[in-house]
This record gives structure tokens, C-alpha cells and sequence, in this order.
């Protein structure tokens, strides 16, 4: 069974993902482990003030109660101008110090709740705590506004409420059953914002920076995808890639550069077995004309002739993919004039009617006019060959950049008009030709951007060598 290819840039999104997530947990749990260790006692202004209160209330002889002047009373009230408690016992003794609620007195609080805050009509949240202490069980209720203290720099306080209504001979535990779910919603509401934030920006942030990293890979990839077999010298870019792909990139420029070496080498040992055939054929074919004629001279001649026309096209192949790239501009009715001119000898001589036919104005376009010459030449010399000896050749310029050589022989079965491109591939197999001609073709036509097309047209059979439209001027 295939297995599905697995885009990198969201393998990396969720694996950091889910990194963030187990990271963001251990923190929490991190916190919460230093918290329950150190045991923190985190209490506001007030909440301090009646803890110091409680901690220095003393009974006096009399039975009345006091708080020590002690040097944390001492601070506390040179602190906080505005400080003010009531202290009082089960007894009704009381003590009081600074401007008090004079409602506060008179009020009675429950003893049975350990602390609360209360809400007073002027603004003030005075807090209320019920404690044990050396001389018994004191209420203490304090209050100083922290912003009108005398303490050095900034402080920051955030007060979170909560209400709760409890009806005469509620149930505890059903009281906790409400307490815990409004705790849970008042914490859910505070922190669900920040954790959907957080979340929604590592989920849309992740992905694009990833992605950003990757660009350089992708600029890479568009390179290799545009290496051609007609530019086997250029290479991959391993500067804009990732440290990690590098090595990658570097032996995939090794293997290209192994792969230029072995074509050039096979390139060299073809061009010179071919330029090498071509003495000996000259020195045969000297030979044979001196001999008598008869059918053994005249088939030995006809195969010397196709000796040498493979040893030329041999040559004419390595020529189109060694062609220098620098192009020219020229018009195509002129050049491909001169060709049809050149070849019309030819055609005759071999039973044809021959027709040129020009685009009728100026087609200029930038080509390698020797890899031209050499495609066109194949193509008339193939028409020539098998379009049966009878009939017209016409070689015609269209001014969109197609040349069309145009027979009335039977022309190439459809099925086989793709393998006729591949080199040493042929048809008639007593043909003269080796099978290169329109190969080679092929491969002048992609050198300029374009193709060889196989058409039916009316009463006769077209081979169009089309020129990209880059080539085009």
C-alpha cells in the first residue's frame, strides 16, 4: 500500500503546536506545584490589616479590649492615613480607631464565617474576619484605601466579586454544589479570552512563519522543475535553503554535474565515431564507382550512401545540441527561402513538383539558423524519400511561426507518429534514411521552444516545425 505524502510545513505547524500545548500545561502545573509548596498566604490591603489587628488585640483588666501599640500597628497607621477598625468580642466589648461607618457598630455580623467583604454605602469594602484568639473569639473589621498610602511605587490591585444569596436553612452541601460551578464559570470567563487569543494566534502565526522558513525551499524546487536537457549546466541555489537541506541540494547539483560529464563524453565518443566513418565511406565509395556497372555496383552504392548520410546526420545531431546559444534575428521566409531553394534540385530531379510558398510579410524571429537549415533539410530530404516520387512538395510560412512541408505521399500512420520522433525508429525499413531525420528535427524545435506536429490536411500529408512564441519577434 502507497503511503500518502505528508506536506512538511503542517507536520512542523502541529507538531509545534502540540509542543506549545504540553509546554503551556508543564508551566501551569509548574505554578501550581510552586504554589501548594511555598504555601503563600495572598490576602489585600484590608485582609493584612485585620490579620495584624487581631494578632495585637489584648483584653484589659477591666475586661474591655485594646490593640498594642506595636511597631506593625505603628506602620500600619503611618502608612495609611485613612486606616480605621473595629474590634469587638461575643461579649459586646468593643474598640475602635480612625473615622468608621458609625452603621458598623450597630450591625451585627455572624460570627460562624471566618472572613467576607463587606460593601458600604460610601464605596468602601472593609473586611471582615472572625478568628480565634489567645484572649478568644474577636471580629475584626478594618479598612484603608491603598491609594491614598504614604508607601512608595506602583500598585496594581484587581478586586474579583462574587455574590451569593444563601436562604435560611440552605443545605451546605447543595451550597457548595453552586459555589464550585459560578467559581468555575467566573475563572472560565476571565481566562477563556486570553486561551482562545493565545490559541488562534499560535494556530494562524505557526503555519505562516513555517512557511515563510519553507520559501526558500519552494524558490528551489521551481529551479530544478525548470532544468531542461538543453541547459544541463545549471544548478540549484543552496543559499536560500535551510541548513538542513543543503546536503540534499548539494548532491543533487553532484548528480547533475555527473550526468553533463557522461553526456558530453558519449556526445564526443558519437561526434568523433561519426566524423571518423566519414573517411573510410569517401574512400569506398571512390572504390565502387570505379566498378563496373551492374545490380551488385548499384546496390553497393545505394548502401554507401546511406553509410554516409547516417555518419552526416550523426554529426548534424551533435551540431544542433553543441549549437552555440547565442541567436540571431532573422526573417523566416528569407531563411527558410534559401533552404527550399538549395533542396528544389532535389525534389525535381526525384519526380516532384516543388513549391515554396512565403508568409506573405516580415516573420522575424530569433533563432539559431544552422539548427534551422539542418531541421528544414531533414524534413524536405524525408518527403523526398517516402512521399512516393509523385505529386508536389510545398514548404509554406505561416507568419504565427509554423513552417509546414507538405506532401501527397501516404504519410504516417497516427499510432506511429510519436515513436517516428526517437532516433533509429523507421517505417519502411528499406528505406535510405537511419531513422534520425526527424529526431533531429525534434530537437531543433526544442531548442527554439517549440515542436514537431503530424497533420491530415486535404489531399495531402503535413510536418509542421513550430517555433515557440518566445522565439517570435
Amino acid at each position: 500500500m502507497k503511503t500518502p505524502r505528508r506536506s512538511l510545513k503542517w507536520v512542523l505547524t502541529r507538531r509545534l503546536i502540540v509542543l506549545q500545548a504540553f509546554l503551556l500545561l508543564l508551566f501551569i502545573a509548574l505554578l501550581g506545584a510552586w504554589i501548594w509548596i511555598l504555601d503563600p498566604e495572598l490576602e489585600s490591603t484590608n485582609d493584612s490589616i485585620t490579620r495584624a489587628v487581631a494578632e495585637h488585640a489584648v483584653r484589659k483588666a477591666d475586661g474591655s479590649l485594646d490593640v498594642t501599640e506595636t511597631p506593625e500597628i505603628a506602620q500600619l497607621k503611618a502608612d495609611y492615613p485613612d486606616l480605621w477598625f473595629i474590634v469587638r468580642d461575643a461579649a459586646g466589648n468593643t474598640f475602635q480607631y480612625g473615622s468608621y461607618p458609625e452603621a458598623l457598630l450597630s450591625t451585627p455580623f455572624p460570627s460562624s464565617i471566618d472572613g467576607a467583604t463587606l460593601k458600604v454605602g460610601n464605596g468602601t469594602y472593609p473586611a471582615v474576619v472572625n478568628r480565634e484568639t489567645p484572649i478568644g473569639r474577636l471580629q475584626v473589621i478594618a479598612a484603608a484605601d491603598p491609594l491614598n498610602s504614604k508607601n512608595d511605587g506602583i500598585k496594581f490591585w484587581v478586586n474579583i466579586d462574587a455574590d451569593f444569596e444563601v436562604a435560611e436553612g440552605t443545605s451546605p452541601t447543595l451550597f457548595w454544589l453552586q459555589i464550585v460551578p459560578a467559581t468555575g464559570l467566573v475563572i472560565l470567563v476571565c481566562f477563556l479570552p486570553i486561551a482562545i487569543i493565545v490559541g488562534a494566534a499560535t494556530v494562524l502565526a505557526t503555519p505562516f512563519s513555517i512557511g515563510r522558513s519553507l520559501t526558500g525551499l519552494v524558490e528551489t524546487a521551481n529551479e530544478a522543475r525548470n532544468i531542461e536537457f538543453e541547459k544541463r549546466s545549471a544548478r540549484l541555489d543552496a543559499s536560500i535553503v535551510p541548513t538542513e537541506i543543503v546536503p540534499l541540494v548539494e548532491a543533487f547539483n553532484e548528480a547533475l554535474r555527473k550526468l553533463d560529464d557522461g553526456y558530453q563524453r558519449h556526445s564526443r565518443f558519437l561526434a568523433d565515431a561519426a566524423h571518423e566513418l566519414r573517411t573510410p565511406i569517401a574512400i569506398v565509395r571512390t572504390r565502387a564507382d570505379l566498378l563496373p556497372d551492374s545490380d551488385v555496383s548499384r546496390h553497393l552504392l545505394r548502401d554507401i550512401e546511406r553509410l554516409s548520410r547516417l555518419a552526416h546526420q550523426l554529426l548534424d545531431i551533435q551540431s544542433v545540441g553543441e549549437i552555440s546559444p547565442d541567436v540571431q534575428t532573422a526573417d523566416l521566409d528569407e531563411l527558410v527561402g534559401k533552404i527550399a531553394i538549395d533542396l528544389a534540385p532535389i525534389a525535381i530531379d526525384a519526380g516532384y513538383d516543388f513549391v515554396f510558398e512565403p508568409g506573405g510579410g516580415k516573420t522575424l524571429a530569433a533563432v539559431q539558423p544552422y539548427a534551422i537549415e539542418l531541421a528544414l533539410t531533414n524534413l524536405i530530404r524525408n518527403a523526398i524519400d517516402h512521399a512516393g516520387g509523385k505529386g508536389t512538395i510545398t514548404v509554406q510560412v505561416n507568419l504565427r511561426g509554423w513552417i509546414d512541408i507538405c506532401d501527397q505521399g501516404p504519410g504516417i500512420p497516427v499510432a506511429e507518429r510519436l515513436r517516428v520522433l526517437e532516433p533509429f525508429h523507421r517505417l519502411n525499413l528499406q528505406s535510405p534514411g537511419a531513422g534520425l531525420g526527424l529526431n533531429l528535427a525534434q530537437k531543433a524545435a526544442e531548442l527554439h521552444g517549440g515542436k514537431v506536429h503530424f497533420l491530415d490536411g486535404q489531399d495531402r500529408f503535413i510536418v509542421r516545425f513550430e517555433l515557440g512564441a518566445s522565439h517570435l519577434l
